[in-house]
């Protein structure tokens, strides 16, 4: 019996596959609509409809969004031991190019870019720089970075800097590797 059923129920969802779906982008998404042999389309917001058995649509969200970068273990130029961690706030304004061409996930690809720009900038400059120039310089030159590399993702990066740079000394007791972390400071 629930062969039955369950033969019934494949035939209903392949006969709803040719009933147009309605779907609501609100003002703070965008998405990519993928068709049969054509080049995907940027979906605005509002409330649009899509044939499922020829088309595919993805929605995300477009607006201001940030994140966090994990701290990371570096050495700046001078040989000063560091941990630093990011803070990224960026804005999708390129849908097709963020998740229909060249890429899946901003947030990830946004995230990974972030981290290689943060140790690039921490090893090229010695400790003095970077504490002289956290929410200066350096940050303009960490947003910089961030912009011109994901700008070919469909992703604006509105500020990115170090929000948290702290100092670490190594002490070798017999045979134990101690690191010790002098308090963070925040920017």
């Amino acid at each position: 019996m629930e062969a039955a059923f369950a033969w019934l129920g494949q035939i209903f969802e392949a006969l709803l596959q040719f009933i147009p779906r309605r779907i609501i982008v609100r003002a703070t998404e965008g998405g990519v609509k993928w068709s049969l042999w054509l080049e995907p389309k940027e979906v605005k917001p509002g409330i649009r409809c899509y044939w499922p058995a020829i088309s595919d649509v993805e929605i995300i969200v477009i607006a201001r969004q940030s994140f966090n970068t994990p701290h990371e273990p570096l050495q700046t130029n001078d040989g000063v031991e560091v941990v630093a961690g990011g803070v990224v706030v960026y804005s999708v304004n390129d849908v097709v190019r963020a998740i229909g061409k060249a890429n899946w996930s901003p947030e990830n690809t946004a995230q990974d870019i972030v981290q290689a720009v943060l140790a690039d900038v921490v090893i090229s400059h010695t400790h003095e720089e970077l504490l002289a120039g956290l929410s200066g310089e350096i940050e303009k030159e960490i947003t910089e970075k961030c912009r011109k590399q994901l700008r070919k993702y469909g992703v604006y990066v509105e500020r990115a800097g170090l929000c948290a740079f702290s100092s670490t000394r190594n002490w070798h007791h017999s045979g134990i590797n101690i690191k010790v972390n002098y308090g963070e400071e925040e920017v």
